[in-house]
């Protein structure tokens, strides 16, 4: 389900299927806190109502509560694609823990 771009630096998995939209720019670089864009009013409900709608599933997949939250507001705020499937795909392909803290400071 992941593949591996030759033209990236760093050996993270990407959609090998991104949504269309994603395509455009690319917007399939791992979130981290210094680099998801703040959202605005409108996307902060959006990204809230995604994460409730999908917490159940990620759950289950073993992420966070924090985690989710975090995913949601970046697909939102990025603009990554539309709705609880796409969401849930490509939430499990950032993974369960965000980046190294080590590795951000």
């Amino acid at each position: 389900m992941t593949d591996q771009r030759p033209d990236r630096s760093d050996d993270l998995p990407v959609d090998p299927d991104p949504p269309r939209r994603a395509t455009d720019i690319d917007k399939q670089d791992p979130v981290s806190p210094d680099s998801a864009p703040e959202p605005v009013a409108p996307e902060v409900e959006s990204a809230r109502l995604l994460a409730n709608d999908a917490r159940s599933k990620l759950g289950a997949e073993g992420f966070s509560d924090e985690r989710i939250d975090e995913l949601a507001s970046a697909f939102i705020a990025k603009d990554i694609g539309e709705g609880d499937e796409e969401f849930v795909r490509w939430a499990k392909l950032e993974g369960q823990a965000g980046p190294d803290p080590d590795a951000v400071l």
